[in-house]
């Protein structure tokens, strides 16, 4: 008789690092991997799983995945290379490496890591305390999410903000720059469920995403043109009264010089620049500040364009001036990387940089490597 499979269940959740962390199903027969299931049990992900792990299985054992160090034998782009074990690939490391802070001090030697599959630890951390006690150059590793999180965090405070299964209690739901379906699905299905309990939808993105045409009313600011638009929100409610004063006076600082900054901000000049009629900005600020309760989920698309962290910080003054946050399911939510737990202190041992260590933003690699842009050696 032929042997009986051995069939085993894991749980685990998704490696990658975007807001939904889906919880999985791992089947296993005979000691292997043999697919992938979202837990149905679980009350936020709720059994369903992205495109990008649908068939984690086949990547698991794909052949061109890499398990093994190995060494180039040919010039770059060849993709000829042999295979090495971990002492050989250990030893050439560590000797390149003596060689060059030797030869040029450990400054010319810089870790290079962000998110993606890599998640919170080892992406924003990549290793750093090791590299601080070495003396590399610090990486500063900021081009997705930091310039939200520091918009949020300057104008908010450190917190989250709203948690996402709230928003099932909001009237009138802001999804600002992310396209939720694609890639914050499960999040979808709250928004979704507000909505068929008469909730209204509004979606502003700068194309018809698949979130956009769910949406009840689609709102296409030409791109990079958020600010505008928000600043103009800010003018209407504050021109038309529908601010609310007690929550402002309360619990806010810095209204006078908002109001100030926001008096010539009108729609029609945001209509120049957004490419929204001006009628359409005054009813989205009428309908937003009398729809209570009121939640803007925020993405970080709205950071990638020139100036995004400043609209960032417009759009997120929105809840405090129609006291939002007086409510469950009112106010906004944004995601910060702070809000997360982690002790980057203690991962990273910054104090372990010495003083003079020079600061390179992995956006501007490039540029220092041809000697466009100098290295930012701290004072």
């Amino acid at each position: 008789m032929p042997a009986q499979i051995q069939k085993t269940v894991a749980h685990g959740g998704c490696p990658h690092d975007c807001p939904d962390t889906c919880s999985m199903i791992y089947e296993v027969e005979d000691g292997k991997l043999v697919g992938v299931k979202g837990n149905s049990d679980h009350p936020m992900t709720r059994g369903g799983l992205c495109v990008k792990l649908n068939d984690y299985e086949k990547r698991h054992y794909h052949p061109d995945r890499l398990l093994y160090p190995l060494r180039r034998t040919g010039p770059k782009g060849s993709k000829q290379f042999e295979r090495i074990s971990w002492d050989e690939a250990l030893d050439e490391i560590s000797t390149k490496w003596k060689a060059i802070i030797e030869e040029n001090g450990p400054h010319a030697i810089m870790p290079n890591s962000y998110l993606g599959n890599q998640g919170l630890v080892h992406g924003l951390n990549g290793g750093d305390a090791f590299f601080n006690r070495m003396g590399a150059t610090v990486t500063e590793r900021t081009f997705c999410g930091e310039g939200s999180c520091t918009a949020w965090l300057l104008t908010v405070g450190p917190t989250a903000g709203v948690d996402p299964e709230s928003f099932i209690h909001s009237k009138y739901i802001v999804i600002w720059a992310c396209n939720s379906i694609s890639t914050n699905l499960h999040h979808w299905h709250t928004v979704k469920e507000a909505q068929d309990n008469g909730a209204k939808v509004i979606v502003i993105d700068s194309y018809a995403s698949k979130t956009a045409k769910a949406a009840d009313w689609h709102i296409a600011p030409k791109p990079g043109t958020d600010g505008a638009l928000a600043m103009a929100m800010i003018h209407t409610l504050i021109e038309e009264n529908l601010v609310d004063q007690d929550y402002v006076d309360n619990y806010t600082v810095g209204y006078a010089d908002l109001a100030d900054r926001a008096k010539d901000r009108t729609p029609e000049w945001a209509e120049q620049i957004t490419g929204i009629p001006a009628d359409d900005i005054r009813r989205f600020a009428r309908e937003y500040a009398s729809t209570p309760p009121a939640a803007i989920r925020i993405g970080v698309a709205l950071e990638r364009s020139y100036g995004g962290g400043q609209a960032i910080r417009a759009v997120s003054c929105l809840p405090a001036l129609i006291g939002a946050w007086r409510h469950v399911g009112g106010g906004a939510q944004q995601f910060s990387v702070w809000e997360h737990p982690y002790k980057f202190d203690v991962i990273s041992r910054p104090d372990l940089i010495p003083e003079g260590t020079p600061v390179v933003n992995n956006l501007q690699l490039g540029r220092v490597l041809t000697g466009e842009t100098k290295l930012d050696t701290p004072h």
